[in-house]
């Protein structure tokens, strides 16, 4: 049962993902600049976004759940967490080996070596 659950999170991951980048590229160059703008981004590097059909930052929220840190969680520690995390994730140098812990359903343990793991546990405890 919890593997047909989590097929279905990912396939819905991946149709929002898909959604998202479809209403992106409906958006002319001027929306797309005051988008940017309203995030504090001065342009879009779409390899941080989008490779393909992947998303770089898809393991986030399965790192999350590791963690037992659901996206509300972000949302009371403060206005910027949600986006720290995400900005950590789209940098980490480890997307292949946390592709590879994150496919085996890991403990917290074995997920030490995320960048995010420090603040993942802090929301945790919080």
């Amino acid at each position: 049962m919890l593997a047909i659950t989590s097929a279905m999170r990912r396939m819905a991951h991946a149709w929002r993902c898909r959604q998202q980048r479809q209403a992106w590229s409906a958006l002319d160059a001027d929306q797309q600049e005051l988008r940017l703008r309203d995030l504090g981004l001065a342009r879009l590097d779409e390899s941080l976004f989008w490779s393909g059909e992947r998303s770089p930052l898809e393991q986030l929220p399965r790192m999350m759940a590791v963690y037992g840190v659901e996206h509300a969680d972000t949302i009371l520690a403060g206005p910027g967490v949600r986006r720290d995390l995400e900005r950590v994730c789209s940098l980490c140098p480890e997307k292949a080996r946390c592709r590879r812990v994150l496919a085996s359903e890991p403990d917290v343990d074995a997920c030490g070596f995320c960048p995010n793991a420090c603040t993942l546990e802090a929301l945790r405890r919080h």
